[in-house]
């Protein structure tokens, strides 16, 4: 069992209280992601507590939900739960121990986050997009051919330099390369 993302739809869910006496929404999830898994179920168990609700109902908006009145989704059938939370989301999901009443010690997989497809992803201060992607795109052509033909020493700008290949000093110490973290000549080793 280890940390995983799938992308799933939600086909059930229902209200309660935690022994904590908080609120909590249970959704259940059909695995929707091409692999073994595919059809399996599992629920993610979301929190109304000061701290948690926003992200709570951000994830049912995630998985479609339009509404602003939470009892309308109370004792709905499958069919009833598919068309009040239609979309498809990403499911993130790790290992976690738990242990039930008087039994052993197990490990579950558990829903930590319901993201839209994509989400929870990598992303840049100030992405390059549009024109910008374009004109960087343009500006690496010829290093992109370059390599891609084998390779033409690049300036700094990362354009390939029109005229051939840089003749370039022998490697010191006889050695066969000039790599930083090649293996050197056994002849220089200091002890």
């Amino acid at each position: 069992m280890q940390k995983a993302r799938y992308q799933g739809h939600a086909t059930a869910l229902s209200f309660g209280i935690s022994s904590n006496g908080n609120s909590q929404v249970a959704v259940t999830f059909e695995i929707a992601h091409p692999d073994e898994h595919h059809g399996e179920s599992i629920t993610w168990i979301g929190h109304f507590t000061d701290k948690t609700a926003e992200r709570t109902i951000e994830s049912l908006q995630h998985a479609g939900w339009q509404g602003d009145d939470l009892s309308e989704l109370d004792g709905l059938d499958e069919a009833g739960v598919r068309a009040a939370l239609p979309e498809m989301v990403e499911l993130v999901c790790e290992p976690e121990e738990y242990t039930p009443d008087n039994g052993p010690v197990e490990w579950i997989l558990r829903v930590r986050w319901v993201n839209k497809p994509g989400a929870g992803r990598f992303a840049f201060k100030e992405p390059l997009t549009g024109q910008g992607l374009k004109a960087f795109a343009a500006q690496m052509r010829n290093t992109v051919r370059s390599v891609r033909g084998g390779g033409a020493h690049r300036s700094s700008n990362g354009s390939a330099e029109r005229g051939g290949y840089e003749q370039r000093n022998p490697p010191p110490s006889g050695r066969a390369t000039s790599h930083p973290n090649a293996p050197g000549n056994r002849n220089d080793v200091p002890y």
